[in-house]
């Protein structure tokens, strides 16, 4: 699912206990659960809670933004730089919230539920 927010970017974000991402054009990801962000060659291993840095993506723009059918998420940025978050068995790995009362989170155990004002 094209979660809509490709051309937007990275306002700013925030770690405690969650991973906040603040993008333009009021969309919000929130990732609780352990992620990699991949870029030049690289893949770093981020877990909620502990000493998170992603300085990295001030102002990085998206290309493209994906919720999977098993409930994973894909942001890739014009960089090649790509946040990947799978699903958690347990609880809700990630939320977005977006213009228009859209909210869409990664169900446990996998799969999307959507909200907006259109449904």
């Amino acid at each position: 699912m094209d979660l809509g927010f490709g051309g937007e970017h990275v306002v700013r974000w925030e770690s405690g206990w969650t991973v906040a991402l603040e993008f333009s054009g009021g969309f919000e990801v929130r990732i609780e659960t352990a992620f990699v962000v991949r870029s030049a060659g690289s893949e770093r291993h981020v877990t909620p809670g502990d000493d998170v840095e992603l300085a990295d993506l001030d102002g990085a723009v998206v290309s493209e933004a994906v919720g999977d059918d098993s409930g994973g998420l894909r942001i890739v940025f014009q960089d090649g730089t790509q946040l990947l978050a799978a699903a958690d068995p347990g609880f809700e790995a990630w939320t977005l919230a977006g213009p228009d009362g859209l909210k869409v989170v990664s169900e446990p155990g996998g799969g999307l539920a959507v909200w907006s004002a259109a449904s």
